[in-house]
C-alpha cells in the first residue's frame, strides 16, 4: 500500500561555481576597479557575522591589491583590539600626520575613555580624517571595519558617510565596507556598491535579507545557507554583470621581508 505521507525535500540549490581564492583571487584583483577596461573606483561590501572570516578576507584582498597596484589605502579601525588587522603589517596611527607619511596605513583612534566619551573621541578623529581625505583625485581606498558602528557615532559623521557612499567615486575614492548584518545601515551602501561579498549569515532571517542583495530571495537564500562556515566560504558577486562564485581563502598572502608592503603609492592627501 502506497503511503500518503509527503516528506519535505530540500529545494534545489542553483549551481554556483566553487573554487579556492588562490584560483579566483588574481582575476578579482585584476578586474576590481577596471570596469570595461577603464580605471574607475568600485565600492565593495563584505557581510558576515563575527568569526565568519570577514576580517581575514578583507586583509587578504587589501594586501593583494597593494601588491598588484600599489594603491593608497586607509583602514579605519574602531575595535579596542584586532589581531587580524595587524596582519596587514601597515603603520598604525590616529592622527593626520601619520596618514600623510604612509601610503598604506591603519587609522586607529584609541582612548581609555568608555561609553559616550569613547564614541565622541572616535567620532571627532574619524570626522577629521574623512574631511581631509575629501579632495579631488584623492586616489585612495578607504576601508571601514564596521560601517554601521561608524555611522552611529554622531549625526555629522552619519551625513559624511552618506556623502562618501553617494559621491566618493567622483573624488577617486574606493570604499571597502564591512558589516555584520545586512540591516541597520543606510541603503545607499547596497545601492552604490559594485561588488558584494557575503559569508554564511547568522540565521535564516539574515540569509533572506542578504539574499535580496544578490537577487531573488528564493534563489539566493539556499546558496547563502549552503556556505561552509568551517572553511569560511563566501559568496562573491559582481553586480554589474551578475557574475557570481563561491570561494574560500586557502593561502595566506605573502609578506615582504620587512613585513610591510613594498614601494610607495602615489596618493593625494592634502590639508583642508
Amino acid at each position: 500500500m502506497r503511503s500518503s505521507l509527503r516528506y519535505p525535500t530540500r529545494p534545489e540549490i542553483p549551481d554556483v561555481p566553487r573554487a579556492p581564492w588562490s584560483e579566483i583571487g588574481p582575476g578579482f584583483i585584476r578586474d576590481w576597479g577596471r570596469p570595461n577596461g577603464r580605471t574607475e573606483p568600485e565600492h565593495l561590501e563584505v557581510l558576515g557575522p563575527s568569526g565568519s572570516g570577514k576580517s581575514l578576507f578583507t586583509v587578504c584582498i587589501l594586501k593583494q591589491r597593494v601588491a598588484a597596484k600599489n594603491s593608497g589605502c586607509v583602514f579605519i579601525a574602531t575595535k579596542p583590539a584586532d589581531s587580524t588587522i595587524r596582519k596587514l603589517g601597515w603603520e598604525v596611527t590616529q592622527d593626520w600626520r601619520g596618514v600623510q607619511q604612509h601610503p598604506q596605513v591603519v587609522f586607529w583612534p584609541r582612548t581609555r575613555a568608555l561609553g559616550t566619551k569613547r564614541k565622541a573621541y572616535q567620532a571627532a578623529k574619524i570626522q577629521e580624517l574623512l574631511d581631509r581625505l575629501w579632495v579631488p583625485d584623492s586616489n585612495n581606498i578607504v576601508v571601514w571595519d564596521e560601517i554601521a558602528y561608524i555611522e552611529r557615532l554622531s549625526p555629522e559623521l552619519r551625513d559624511t558617510v552618506d556623502m562618501y557612499l553617494r559621491e566618493a567615486r567622483s573624488q577617486g575614492i574606493t570604499l571597502v565596507m564591512g558589516k555584520q548584518r545586512p540591516q541597520g545601515v543606510t541603503r545607499e551602501m547596497h545601492a552604490e556598491t559594485s561588488w558584494a561579498v557575503s559569508f554564511k549569515p547568522a540565521d535564516h532571517n539574515d540569509a533572506e535579507r542578504s539574499a535580496e542583495l544578490f537577487g531573488s530571495k528564493k534563489e539566493w537564500t539556499p546558496i547563502l545557507e549552503s556556505l561552509n562556515p568551517e572553511k569560511h566560504e563566501f559568496l562573491v558577486q559582481y553586480r554589474k554583470t551578475g557574475a557570481s562564485y563561491i570561494s574560500w581563502i586557502d593561502k595566506k598572502p605573502p609578506r615582504s621581508p620587512s613585513g610591510k608592503p613594498n614601494g610607495a603609492a602615489t596618493v593625494r592627501r592634502t590639508h583642508s
